[in-house]
């Protein structure tokens, strides 16, 4: 489709650059560094990135802050919206999804967000999205925003048993009073630990449903 309508002009270049779309789904972009590696300048790739926003073949979500204006400034995570497309955009169907490995846990993270997005959007929830990070490390994956004012702080682990999750919350708890602490993984039953909630995927999805 974009092809045929004219979107780009270098469909060679394009194509260098899905494969690398596929390796940077879930990470941090750094602009520069793909143009260098797929022979573009930075200002096609943001446009590469936009097109593929527009298509709604990937979404990007970017850095928390409470200035909306310095939130847009931030290097932005990019997420493609299917896992199966990353896995082949970037040479990995071949390759089993075994759990335990770094590969579920980024594959069951980035389906967790995107599957987020899509039933709050469904649902036509005006909620917004952005993700946490400090200069420490301190990290959060996902943070919503309501209407009401409400603000979530989503960690992602693949597992029935998430360890080191503290971190990310003890730091935005400083910067949002309130703060909803809750860690998404694959635990039989909800639990709580400390001020974090431990929800199985589906009680998340279902609490999304009813907020």
């Amino acid at each position: 489709e974009i092809q045929a309508e004219g979107v780009v002009r270098n469909v060679g270049a394009f194509l260098r650059f899905l494969t690398q779309a596929g390796h940077e789904s879930g990470n941090i972009l750094n602009f520069s560094s793909i143009a260098r590696e797929t022979g573009t300048s930075s200002a096609t790739v943001k446009e590469y990135f936009q097109i593929l926003e527009d298509t709604m073949i990937g979404f990007l979500l970017f850095s928390y802050n409470k200035s909306k204006r310095k939130r847009l400034a931030t290097h932005p995570k990019f997420y493609l919206f299917d896992n199966g497309v990353q896995r082949a955009l970037s040479k990995q169907l071949s390759m089993p999804l075994d759990p335990g490995t770094p590969n579920y846990g980024r594959a069951f993270e980035s389906w967790v967000i995107a599957e987020t997005i899509r039933i709050c959007e469904t649902l036509q929830k005006d909620f917004e999205f952005s993700y946490y990070r400090t200069e420490g490390g301190a990290e959060i994956d996902l943070v919503i925003e309501t209407p009401k004012g409400k603000v979530y702080a989503i960690e992602i682990k693949s597992g029935d048993s998430p360890k080191g999750i503290l971190r990310g919350f003890s730091s935005l708890s400083e910067h949002v009073k309130n703060l909803i602490c809750i860690c998404v993984c694959e635990a039989p039953r909800a639990r709580k630990q400390d001020t974090v909630q431990i929800l199985p995927w589906k009680d998340y999805f279902q609490l999304l449903v009813n907020e």
